[in-house]
């Protein structure tokens, strides 16, 4: 494994550690703040940073106006509908399930690769993912939560589901995107267009009265809350996702959505520690066996690989008008 490659892996690991402590994060944060309070503060905290990092540090081009549609489409799915769900589902169901649901990623990934002809199946990759889906099996049958699920559980994995689906389709769809923009840039312009959107949905709430969409729950937001929001901020969206775009510029998005198998096993971890979970030698057994499947996987050579610009050019042939760039107009 070169340097370059070692980078990549490194890069994929840390945001596997930011998102499996992030699941027990919200279920603190959600006792108490409401959903909307929540995602509001997330996002519009996470838009106001981008926007001053990406604009007055790094002074980076504003995005083009042929890609527009393009960016808008990508950050409400890949943010806004995605961190929705996510916050939402685990509202309802278990930090342990949400970050089980979301190993099932890689699979969602390749069908959807496999459709638009961007993957091909190699034997290593298939067993690896078996191996580290194993070891996610192992560490469901493993756990035994003190307090028994409650009913609407069912409702909340669910909700979890739809929301690995939409990354999914983030993963494959955003690759493009980065051949044009840098990593912070791209991720920027998703936030700022998902604060925009959920802001004004925020708006409309107040003004007609739904709910608790007021400002007025700011005083009660303590030390604590505000700790745990800049964690939210600062590691789960704008690290976690500037890492993540870093990685799918180097590699295909099947190798990123592969380490979404280690996320439960750290999830279980910080559990364990913040939240007073039981923890098992079988857990642990189930951690190595993850995290082997998962470098399996992602180190397997496959028997033929496609680069961006070859994506590139079949959706230019594709496109009617597609601009000179090779970009569809």
């Amino acid at each position: 494994m070169n340097f370059q490659t070692a980078r990549v892996h490194a890069a994929l690991f840390t945001v596997s550690v930011i998102y499996g402590c992030f699941y027990v994060a919200v279920k603190i944060l959600l006792k108490s703040l409401l959903l909307p309070e929540f995602i509001l503060l997330r996002f519009g905290i996470t838009a106001i940073i981008v926007l001053i990092a990406d604009q007055l540090i790094f002074r980076n081009p504003l995005p083009r106006k042929k890609d527009l549609l393009k960016i808008t489409q990508l950050g409400l799915t890949g943010v806004f509908i995605v961190q929705s769900l996510l916050a939402l589902g685990l509202s309802l169901t278990t930090s342990f399930h949400s970050a089980l649901i979301m190993a099932t990623i890689p699979i969602i990934t390749l069908m959807i690769s496999l459709l638009k002809g961007q993957e091909h199946y190699h034997r290593g990759k298939i067993m690896g993912m078996l191996i580290a889906f194993a070891g996610v099996a192992v560490l469901l049958c493993s756990s035994n939560p003190r307090d028994p699920l409650p009913p609407h559980y069912v409702l909340g994995d669910g909700v979890i589901f739809l929301n690995a689906i939409a990354f999914a389709w983030f993963l494959t769809e955003s690759r493009q995107m980065l051949t044009q923009y840098n990593a912070f840039s791209f991720m920027a312009y998703c936030y700022i267009v998902s604060a925009m959107l959920f802001g004004s949905v925020f708006a409309i709430g107040n003004q007609i009265g739904r709910g608790s969409f007021g400002l007025e729950f700011l005083p009660r937001v303590g030390l604590e809350q505000w700790l745990l929001i800049a964690f939210v901020v600062l590691y789960a969206s704008i690290g976690s996702y500037t890492l993540n775009n870093f990685a799918l510029k180097r590699t295909r998005a099947s190798v990123v959505a592969m380490y979404i198998f280690v996320q439960p096993v750290i999830s279980a971890v910080a559990a364990y520690y913040l939240l007073g979970e039981p923890f098992s030698w079988s857990m642990a057994a189930a951690a190595v066996i993850t995290f082997a499947g998962v470098m399996l996987a992602t180190t397997s050579q496959p028997v033929q690989t496609i680069p961006a610009d070859v994506f590139l050019e079949q959706d230019q042939e594709k496109a009617s008008g597609a601009s000179v760039e090779g970009m569809p107009g």
